[in-house]
């Protein structure tokens, strides 16, 4: 072949797959970016977050523990404790004894594949023998 014809031109099929395909690329790739909605929202709230506080650090620092005792004290939940229903740990024992059980309850199933397998090798083995008389 001559070096003109080498480089066919693509065919309009070929080039219809290639845009679709770029097409489908570009929608995807847009899953992976702000919407400019939401952008200007963000930047307001970083604009509001990082705003120059009005105490120091050790000011902060200083009123943590009773910001943290003020809110403790305000909303009547006690942190820490565990208000479980009654029925949550017998059934979750149960369940773990039932887990534990399972190779037990499995095991007479496993002894009769390894005994069929023995059973299958001998019949086999007989076989073999049977055809060299």
């Amino acid at each position: 072949t001559s070096p003109a014809t080498a480089f066919t031109t693509p065919t309009p099929n070929k080039t219809m797959r290639v845009l679709v395909a770029l097409g489908f690329l570009l929608a995807s790739a847009s899953a992976f970016t702000t919407s400019p909605r939401w952008a200007g929202h963000a930047r307001a709230r970083a604009v509001k977050t990082n705003a120059a506080p009005s105490m120091d650090m050790a000011e902060v620092f200083a009123n943590v523990p009773q910001a943290i005792a003020a809110a403790a004290a305000s909303d009547g939940y006690e942190y820490g404790a565990v208000n479980a229903p009654g029925w949550v740990l017998p059934v979750g024992a149960l369940a773990v004894i039932l887990t534990a059980a399972v190779p037990v309850l499995l095991s007479p199933g496993e002894e009769a594949l390894e005994q069929q397998r023995v059973d299958e090798e001998t019949l086999r083995n007989e076989g073999r023998s049977s055809r060299r008389k």
